[in-house]
């Protein structure tokens, strides 16, 4: 009976646009030139933002990508020092320090960089190699590396069923996070929100005794805060992910009204 069950439930929803099929970071190398502020806007109105770069893998799509174009570089990335005259991404305000010691990093260290004694090379630029040079932001004009990371956060309080609908009618789904990488997109995301947690598609079901994602794909990764999702007591319980701290899940009734973040294909 729980056999006939799931596979009712994944036929139901199998027409839908899954994670797995389109829920990478999209790149656009943008043939343009412009300042690094200039291309920044045109990022934030086209897609996302300027490109973040945060690991090995995406460096090498990233690479595939701008090398498909015959460019050499440089081109904008969205690195350029912020408060305090750190290094920190465009939009995330997530800080990357010139040590290497957070975050990924890939400065071209045959040229010196980053120059950290020159105060006016304060925005970065990516060869086709992939190596990263700090330059001036305004002096300069390159093409730009744009990206869309498919994720759009509501901040607005709904219901989990309230959300699910909202975002079937104006994008794909509830965000399912199947993945390291996926879970810190949508921790990013989450901190803009204006509610202490915001909601996933992950969903307990009573009859099965397990969690599953509304896009008919099964929980392998998790990401539970101490004590949620496991054990009993999750009736009418759905997923969501803490706003600040550790973004981690947590099991609360379907009732809540909440942010939420919802993906598109």
């Amino acid at each position: 009976y729980k056999k006939t069950l799931f596979f009712s439930v994944h036929v139901s929803l199998q027409g839908l646009c899954t994670l797995s099929s389109c829920f990478t970071h999209q790149y656009h190398f943008v043939n343009m030139t412009k300042n690094w502020t200039e291309a920044q806007s045109y990022c934030r109105e086209k897609y996302t933002d300027l490109v973040t770069i945060d690991n090995p893998e995406e460096m090498n799509r990233l690479i595939n990508r701008v090398n498909l174009t015959g460019y050499t570089g440089p081109a904008w990335i969205g690195l350029k020092k912020g408060n305090s005259w750190k290094w920190q991404w465009s939009l995330e305000e997530r800080r990357l320090y010139s040590d290497g010691q957070t975050g990924f990093w890939n400065w071209d260290t045959s040229v010196g960089a980053p120059h950290t004694a020159d105060g006016n090379t304060n925005c970065v630029g990516m060869r086709h190699n992939g190596k990263w040079n700090d330059i001036g932001c305004c002096g300069e004009n390159h093409p730009f590396i744009c990206y869309d990371d498919h994720l759009i956060l509501v901040q607005e309080n709904m219901t989990w069923n309230e959300a699910l609908n909202y975002c079937r009618e104006n994008y794909t789904d509830l965000v399912s996070v199947h993945s390291n990488e996926t879970q810190q997109w949508v921790a990013r995301m989450a901190e803009n929100a204006t509610s202490d947690h915001v909601w996933l598609g992950l969903r307990f079901s009573c009859t099965l005794s397990f969690w599953f994602w509304v896009s008919a794909e099964p929980v392998c990764y998790d990401n539970w805060f101490l004590g949620n999702g496991t054990g009993t007591g999750h009736c009418g319980n759905t997923g969501a992910v803490q706003s600040g701290g550790e973004h981690q899940w947590v099991s609360l009734p379907e009732t809540q009204k909440l942010n939420f973040i919802c993906f598109h294909c």
